[in-house]
C-alpha cells in the first residue's frame, strides 16, 4: 500500500516516540549529569533527539528516565517542550538491575505508553539524516500488510571496527594489518518502529521481577525475527554516530564545533 502525503501526516500524528534516556553513562567517566544531557554543539543529546522527530511532524513523546532524572525533568521544563508537545514521563522505580526492556514494560503497565504504533529511539545514537523518521515510517507502512510484519529496524550496512585487525599466515606471521577497518555487516543504529501488538511480547516475555537487567533488544527482537515479523530499512554508515564512550563523545563534539 502506498501512502500519499496526507495519509503519512495522519500516521505521524498518531505515532508515539519512545526515547530511552535513563542510562547512567558508566563508560563516560565521572560526569555529574545524565548521558542525555551531554552537549553536542550548543544542544544536549536529548534536545537533538526531540528535534529530530519534531522536525518531521511527530508530537507524541514518552521519555523513559532513570539516572539523575531530576536534571532531565528540569531541563524539559526550561526548554518548554510541554508547551507544544504531548510528553509523558516514566521514571524507573529503581536504578539497580533494570535495563531498557523493564523500562518499556514498566511505562506500558503504568499507562505512559499507549497501545498504538510506537517508535523506539536513543539520544546517544545521533542520526544525521533529518528525514529518517519519515523514511522508516513510510518503509514500515509500505510493507506492513504485504510482509505481515510487526516492526521495522534501521540498519547501517557497515561499521568501523574499533580495533586493529590482523591476518596470519600458516607460520604465524602477520600477512596483513588494518587499523579500525570498516566491517561489512548489518548493525542496528538504535531506531525501531513497531505495531501495538509488540507490546504483547513486552508484557509476556519481560519480567519486572527478574534479578538482572533485561534489555528490549535481547528479548523481543529475536522473537520477532524468528517469527518473520521484522523488516529492515538500510541506511549508509555515515549518517549514524554512536556515542558509546568518552572517546566517541569527544570525537563527535569536535565534529560539531
Amino acid at each position: 500500500m502506498s501512502y500519499v502525503l496526507e495519509d503519512l501526516k495522519k500516521e505521524i500524528e498518531k505515532t508515539q516516540v519512545i526515547i530511552l534516556a535513563g542510562g547512567s553513562a558508566k563508560r563516560m567517566g565521572n560526569i555529574d549529569k545524565p548521558k542525555a544531557l551531554l552537549e553536542i554543539g550548543n544542544k544536549t543529546l536529548l534536545d537533538n533527539e526531540i528535534e529530530f522527530f519534531v522536525n518531521c511532524g511527530f508530537r507524541k513523546f514518552v521519555l523513559l528516565l532513570g539516572h539523575k532524572h531530576e536534571q532531565i525533568l528540569e531541563h524539559i521544563d526550561k526548554a518548554g517542550y510541554r508547551n507544544y508537545l504531548d510528553i509523558e514521563i516514566s521514571i524507573d522505580p529503581t536504578t539497580q538491575n533494570w535495563g531498557k526492556g523493564k523500562a518499556i514494560k514498566y511505562a506500558y503497565k503504568e499507562g505512559k505508553i499507549k497501545r498504538e504504533r510506537f517508535i523506539v529511539s536513543f539520544p546517544d545514537d545521533l542520526k544525521l539524516d533529518k528525514m529518517l523518521p519519515i523514511k522508516i515510517l513510510s518503509q514500515h507502512l509500505s510493507v506492513l500488510e504485504r510482509e505481515e510484519i510487526l516492526g521495522t529496524i534501521a540498519l547501517s550496512n557497515g561499521i568501523e571496527f574499533p580495533f586493529g585487525v590482523a591476518k596470519l599466515n600458516e607460520r604465524g606471521k602477520i600477512s596483513s594489518f588494518v587499523e579500525k577497518p570498516l566491517v561489512n555487516t548489518l548493525v542496528s543504529i538504535g531506531l525501531y518502529i513497531f505495531e501495538p501488538e509488540v507490546l504483547d511480547y513486552v508484557d509476556k516475555y519481560i519480567d519486572l521481577n527478574a534479578p538482572r537487567a533485561i534489555e528490549f533488544e535481547e528479548v523481543v527482537l529475536p522473537l520477532l525475527a524468528n517469527e518473520g515479523k521484522l523488516y529492515s530499512l538500510l541506511v549508509p554508515p555515515e549518517i549514524w554516530l554512536p556515542i558509546n564512550d568518552l572517546k566517541a563523545y569527544e570525537k563527535v563534539k569536535k565534529m560539531f564545533t
